[in-house]
């Protein structure tokens, strides 16, 4: 009888949420969002119909995975629901707060004339041919987004016989493409690629700023700080060209 070598012996240790997929933080371009009704316990008197909306994603980035994925779609499924404590819920108020990021306060307040109701805001649809940031809320110990409580009828015990609130892994969005980046309400794209550039050569510049979700979400803007420096259009020539920059022996950039 041959023993499994070391490296391969079984663990029960890094287990993963089995619905969840490999992919834990990704960018991609949502290409589109077809509905398909499910039917659970179809010829029963439980019988029960809900729609799954499966947001398909092309040209995917990998920021963080459990394991390696190499396939450039993505397919993030959602049981469609109007509550906000639901998988869809969670998902669609992040993604509103980062829509809401574009309009003034004003905009925002009911009892302003400019007050724009929700109903005529940036919505879901609206998002398709964008690229999006999503991250699996399955912290905290993952140093992602905390879990959400959300109800699991299979959580049951002699107090619940139905279900239960339980800590729930669930998907949010944290950026989308040229209008915004969750925590950088107010901030600007440009604005954060420029005090990245301050006191930075060009090497530490374009690394902090593929860091930035903000900057990355500007895709023009990130495709010009990625061409090179002698080319005209690139943001370091720009910047320094427009009298905005200066760049000392060291080629480090200094703001004027």
């Amino acid at each position: 009888m041959v023993m499994p070598t070391e490296e391969k012996l079984p663990s029960v240790r890094d287990l993963v949420e089995s619905d969840s997929g490999p992919l834990r933080r990704f960018t991609g371009v949502l290409d589109s969002m077809p509905q398909e009704e499910q039917v659970w316990q179809a010829g029963t008197p439980d019988e029960r119909k809900s729609m799954k909306l499966n947001l398909n994603y092309k040209d995917i980035e990998v920021i963080e995975s459990v394991e390696s994925y190499h396939f450039p779609i993505y397919i993030l499924s959602l049981g469609l629901s109007n509550r906000k404590k639901s998988k869809y819920g969670v998902f669609g108020v992040s993604l509103a707060e980062i829509l809401d990021q574009q309009y003034s306060a004003a905009q925002l307040d009911p009892d302003s004339a400019e007050y724009v109701k929700p109903t005529n805001r940036m919505d879901l649809k609206d998002c398709v041919g964008k690229r999006m940031g999503m991250v699996l809320a399955d912290g905290p110990e993952t140093g992602r987004p905390d879990k959400h409580l959300l109800f699991d009828g299979r959580a049951k015990d002699e107090e619940h016989p139905k279900g239960q609130d339980m800590p729930t892994a669930v998907w949010e969005v944290y950026m989308v493409e040229g209008v915004g980046v969750k925590g950088a309400e107010g901030q600007n794209p440009m604005e954060t690629a420029i005090k990245l550039l301050d006191g930075a050569n060009l090497t530490e510049f374009r690394t902090a700023a593929m860091a930035s979700d903000l900057v990355r979400g500007d895709i023009p803007l990130l495709q010009s700080i990625g061409m090179p420096e002698t080319a005209p259009n690139s943001f370091a020539a720009t910047m320094i060209t427009s009298g905005s920059f200066t760049k000392d022996e060291n080629g480090v950039f200094h703001k004027v």
